[in-house]
């Protein structure tokens, strides 16, 4: 190759250095094409959600929403990555906020951290209506910056790690290099850093800045800030979070950009660079929105009780006397209901019925009349245990009495269970302590003595009805 196609390659691989643009005045940016028209209607719901919703309800939920902005906010420049099933238990789950450390690294952790101060320190002067000064801006940088040591420069020679200033205006030109179309954007020289910043504040405390609407006072402070680049590293963070304070002021909302919307977003920043703010504005005004959106689902999330309460709930709804569940105490009655009816039987067996009387026990499907209200019934247990009683002819007689066992109801002040006749008369009451784990010595003895007194009963009304027999046959 000779020397002059040498030169002619050497010529051809230098960058095209794009010079420094300096940002529009703010009338410039009035003039583009904004209907808020749509937005406003759509962040009234905010308005709505406030007269609607327990403020810290809402407060919960901004405060998600700017731990989204704080997450992302140093993903976008590749710090970290994350995506965003990440930023959302991390925003949402206390235990995964605090585990961030473990999962993207202490660096991640503590740059996270710094972003969440830093829109704090945002939110104290929207909130509080704090002028923006340089000094402040400067201190926002200080703090989202924080834990950040070092920052890369591309030199000659390659890339190389140094000291980043915080809080200081660049000494250095940081224009980046396109590597695909191999131009240069440059942002303001350092010595013109100085006055470009006190223009950018000085249009933004201008009158028709103040009477604009916040998404294109947001949007162009946003702008104006990326287009001067004044310190050597954390502007793309620094002009998220300046952006921020006009949104806090006006709507009480961060401005949310997700590390998955940075293509957007930089075309958004490249249209506004072409002269055509409108693209920028657009998007600016669809991430508010978007996150208006996601407070508000966030609030009718909160508002609606957690899993793990309603589940607490129904964990208690499921317990019965003494903490055991339904099924154990309905299984206690059951065995309550058997050994009554098998003191009853040793009652028939002991008393040697004989003529012109004789018994047996029974196990029958039946219904209590005037059931206790203080107790239920097992809903799986139909079964009645009990004795009947009949009388030989003349003294024709034929008397039964059945028993099932109950539990009482959890508002009720009675005994825990009870043994009932079907005409609703309680025979016999017991504690839960009785019954379980086993059925006590006790409760025999007093089972036994209730089927006594039941089966005398019976007897007596056998005889009445053998007595009544023989009268109507003309015996007596």
């Amino acid at each position: 190759m000779t020397d002059d196609a040498l030169a002619q390659a050497a010529e051809a691989a230098q960058p095209t250095i794009q010079p420094y643009e300096p940002f529009p005045p703010f009338e410039h940016w009035l003039s583009a094409p904004f209907d808020s028209s749509a937005f406003d209607r759509f962040v009234s719901q905010l308005d709505d959600l406030r007269a609607s919703t327990q403020p810290a309800m809402l407060e919960d939920a901004v405060r998600i929403a700017t731990k989204w902005a704080a997450i992302n906010t140093g993903a976008i420049e590749g710090l970290f990555q994350v995506d965003r099933g990440f930023t959302y238990s991390v925003a949402v789950s206390s235990a995964a906020w605090e585990n961030i450390h473990a999962v993207k690294g202490e660096f991640a952790a503590a740059s996270i951290e710094d972003a969440v101060r830093a829109y704090d320190f945002v939110l104290d002067a929207a909130t509080g209506a704090h002028p923006i000064t340089e000094v402040w801006v400067r201190e926002l940088h200080q703090i989202v910056t924080s834990s950040q040591e070092k920052y890369t420069v591309i030199t000659e020679v390659g890339s190389q790690e140094q000291d980043l200033p915080k809080g200081e205006y660049k000494l250095y030109p940081n224009n980046p290099l396109n590597f695909d179309s191999n131009v240069v954007h440059s942002y303001a020289p350092p010595i013109d850093t100085p006055s470009e910043m006190a223009r950018l504040i000085e249009e933004m405390r201008s009158k028709a800045f103040a009477d604009a609407h916040p998404v294109v006072q947001a949007a162009y402070a946003h702008y104006a800030f990326v287009c001067i680049h004044p310190f050597a590293d954390g502007n793309g963070r620094v002009a998220r979070a300046l952006a921020a304070t006009f949104l806090y002021r006006a709507f009480g909302v961060p401005l949310v950009i997700f590390a998955d919307q940075k293509a957007d977003y930089l075309d958004a920043l490249e249209a506004a660079d072409a002269g055509s703010p409108a693209q920028f504005l657009r998007f600016v005004s669809e991430r508010v929105i978007d996150t208006v959106a996601m407070i508000k689902e966030q609030v009718l999330t909160a508002a609606t009780p957690a899993v793990s309460d309603q589940l607490a709930v129904m964990r208690s709804m499921l317990s019965g006397h003494g903490g055991l569940s339904h099924g154990e105490i309905d299984a206690i009655t059951v065995r309550m209901k058997q050994a009554f009816g098998a003191a009853l039987a040793k009652q028939l067996k002991e008393e040697a019925l004989s003529a012109p009387l004789s018994g047996q026990a029974i196990t029958v499907s039946a219904s209590v009349r005037n059931r206790p209200t203080d107790y239920r019934l097992v809903p799986s247990d139909g079964s009645y245990v009990g004795i009947q009683i009949q009388g030989e002819a003349p003294a024709a007689a034929n008397t039964a009495a059945y028993y099932i066992g109950m539990t009482r109801l959890p508002s009720a002040s009675v005994p825990d269970f009870a043994v009932v006749r079907q005409d609703g008369h309680v025979a016999l009451t017991a504690e839960l302590r009785e019954l379980h784990p086993t059925i006590s010595q006790a409760f025999v003895f007093r089972a036994e003595a209730a089927a006594l007194r039941e089966f005398r009963r019976l007897v007596l009304e056998a005889a009445a009805q053998a007595e009544y027999s023989l009268r109507e046959a003309g015996y007596l």
